[in-house]
């Protein structure tokens, strides 16, 4: 009878440790998909091949190993455009200032609140200099970084791509901002 009672104790405490390493193989999942929204590549590769290691038929964790491949570069530039929602800026007073000066300060009061860890490297495409020719204001405290970029471009008429290594900055239309030249259809007829 002890022996029965036994076996029954082992079997329900194997049936909760199994039910425990699922739990944490589900966590470990969820922290990979996690880490692939914030743009960390290696913490959600590292948390999908153990979710594997512990469940080799996990389908979901190695369908988004397979879909990693070939997303570094993207997943970079997710995890830059995070890590500037979470760089406080202190105070930002820029007054009539052209957005490639704007974005200069921007980018050493990031580099000045992460201490170094982190340069934004603005990249700023804009052949035309359309962005030169439009004065910028913005005082804002105590923000984001994201935020105060986010304002910048919008008073410029600026967008913003994000790629692995800098933030790429051009202006939205630049059609409409070059001057049009009226023709008459006479040309070359004399």
């Amino acid at each position: 009878m002890l022996a029965v009672c036994l076996a029954i104790l082992a079997g329900a405490g194997a049936d909760r440790a199994l039910g425990a390493d699922a739990n944490e193989t589900a966590l470990l999942y969820k922290q990979g998909v996690s880490a692939l929204e914030e743009g960390n590549a290696a913490l959600a590769r590292e948390s999908f091949a153990e979710v594997l290691r512990r469940n080799p038929r996990h389908t979901r964790a190695r369908i988004q190993l397979d879909r990693m491949r070939g997303r570094g570069g993207e997943l970079a530039a997710l995890k830059r455009k995070n890590q500037l929602k979470k760089i406080k800026i202190p105070k930002v007073d820029y007054d009539e200032v052209s957005l490639p000066e704007a974005l200069e300060a921007l980018g050493i009061e990031i580099s000045n609140a992460t201490e170094g860890k982190f340069i934004p490297n603005f990249i700023v495409q804009d052949p035309g200099k359309h962005l030169e020719r439009r004065p910028v204001s913005l005082r804002l405290n105590n923000v984001p970084a994201s935020v105060v970029l986010k304002h910048l471009l919008s008073l410029a008429d600026a967008k913003e791509r994000y790629d692995e290594y800098a933030i790429i900055i051009r202006p939205l239309n630049t059609r409409s901002s070059q001057p049009v030249t009226p023709t008459t259809g006479l040309e070359g007829a004399q």
